[in-house]
């Protein structure tokens, strides 16, 4: 089973970003969080015999996006999380940076859009979930 998190500090972000998620068959109800902190500690208790695709934010307060990859890192879960970066950032320093980390599965530039969940859908490690 997938389960879809988005993560993003913004309402209209989530809530477009939930409807796309929806209408593009990603997922029936995508789980969203505001805060950063919310997501780690909802899957410091996630199973680990489902998987979850994170669409998540690089700025955000308290918490940012990079801080919360360090934290997933930590977690027994980390192999089963898969990461698009959504992200208003135009930084090249932030796209490299995505390099290093390999539950990023891909890099995008909000807003996403509907050719960027048919993609996702034909990725090897998720195409799966949506044969």
């Amino acid at each position: 089973m997938l389960k879809v998190l988005i993560i993003d500090d913004d309402d209209i972000v989530t809530l477009v970003q939930g409807k796309l998620i929806q209408n593009c068959g990603v997922a029936k109800d995508p789980l969203k969080f505001k805060r950063a902190s919310d997501a780690v500690d909802y899957l410091k208790l996630a199973s680990s015999e489902h998987h979850y695709l994170l669409l998540l934010d690089i700025n955000m307060p308290m918490m940012n996006g990079w801080q919360f990859l360090e934290e997933i890192e930590k977690m027994a879960v980390k192999d089963n999380v898969f990461v698009f970066m959504v992200t208003s950032s135009i930084d090249y320093n932030d796209k490299e940076k995505s390099k290093k980390y390999s539950n990023i599965i891909n890099f995008i530039e909000k807003p996403i859009t509907s050719q960027n969940c048919e993609n996702l859908k034909t990725l090897p490690m998720l195409k799966q979930f949506y044969s």
